[in-house]
């Protein structure tokens, strides 16, 4: 066992960074445990009792999860937004979130079914999981002593209570993600198309970006090729207006010019196209991906929603896993591939054909 004090930086009310000599990791949580990921991708929960600093810290590998996290939302309030400063920031964070969202995947690569399908129950079904075993422990061994000093009897046991549940919970998220595995590395085995659309389904590609996409559709159009329908709304989702601090730290709003406006919708689009196209190679054995991009703007004499075709582009595997994408402009990447798009830095997205393939 483990127990130790640490030290974070918070990010906000339930966001921490944690630094040290092994590396950087990302943790969030609330009061009696936290879940934490790590620039090495191991993950670590750790439960605590509030108040004292003593925790007890387990590690668990974090690869067998093939689902990651979704995507936070944006643009929306902050803890701290009446701080000038910290609202500034948050924009900032936001703007920098979704111009690089090619930097990022929501599926590891190179995943081997066959152990991912034979991999072994991470606990027996009704019975105590890790994570609640190791709750169960900290807290029927720091009862007494430092424990009875710092709180009330009934505070304890209220904490108690809910460092557990939480545990408790967190064992069948791992459960659950075992089982959905399992069940998707034997569609994944059967190596045909209906059963490698039904693998998106089960991992919920769509939605993974569902917070910056209206819809996306999946289809076959040959053994090696995927083709992708992908909506979403520019205006609806980016801000006119960006956020500063005058000379004195007093917060300044003011309206985005046209090319700046446009320079972030451009990059988000493609931003979008390139995860999206990671996330499918990651997962599926295709050669390319064929996306049709729509956007979905009103019309202002009808008031009626259209959708208008923005791009669309055939994007080949190897290509792809050429380019550095921490290292690219979204927009100028699509320069790689055959594609179709009319873009001007001052009105933005034009109205497209689709590429002929």
């Amino acid at each position: 066992m483990g127990f130790n004090f640490r030290k974070r930086i918070r990010l906000g009310k339930l966001f921490s960074l944690n630094i040290g000599k092994s590396g950087a990791s990302i943790s969030f949580g609330a009061k009696g445990f936290r879940q934490s990921f790590s620039t090495r991708g191991s993950s670590r929960t750790t439960f605590s009792l509030p108040g004292t600093g003593l925790s007890y810290s387990k590690t668990i590998s974090a690869k067998s999860i093939l689902k990651k996290f979704g995507n936070r939302e944006v643009f929306k309030k902050h803890p701290g937004s009446e701080n000038p400063e910290a609202e500034v920031n948050a924009y900032r964070e936001d703007i920098a979130l979704i111009t690089t969202l090619h930097h990022y995947e929501d599926y590891p690569g190179g995943v081997n079914w066959e152990e991912v399908k034979s991999e072994e129950e991470p606990f027996e079904k009704g019975k105590a999981g890790p994570h609640t075993e190791e709750a169960m422990k900290m807290v029927e061994e720091n009862r007494p002593g430092l424990f009875a000093r710092v709180f009330r009897k009934s505070d304890f046991e209220d904490r108690s209570k809910e460092v557990l549940e939480e545990a408790r919970k967190m064992d069948e998220e791992l459960y659950a993600a075992w089982e959905n595995n399992r069940i998707i590395a034997e569609r994944m085995l059967h190596d045909d198309k209906e059963s490698h659309l039904e693998v998106l389904e089960d991992l919920k590609l769509s939605e993974e970006l569902g917070y910056y996409i209206k819809d996306m559709d999946f289809s076959y159009t040959d053994q090696d090729s995927l083709r992708v329908e992908m909506t979403l709304s520019i205006d609806d989702f980016i801000p006119e207006e960006y956020k500063s601090l005058t000379p004195t730290g007093k917060l300044s709003i003011k309206k985005y010019t046209k090319t700046d406006y446009y320079e972030i919708a451009n990059q988000f689009v493609s931003g979008i196209v390139l995860r999206t196209a990671r996330n499918v190679f990651n997962i599926l054995p295709v050669e390319d991906i064929f996306v049709n991009v729509w956007e979905t703007e009103l019309n202002k004499y009808s008031g009626v929603p259209e959708k208008e075709r923005i791009l669309s582009i055939l994007i080949d595997r190897d290509t792809f896993m050429k380019l550095n994408l921490e290292k690219v402009n979204p927009f100028d990447a699509l320069t790689n591939f055959r594609h179709e798009v009319e873009f001007v830095k001052t009105r933005g997205f034009k109205e497209i054909h689709e590429l002929t393939i």
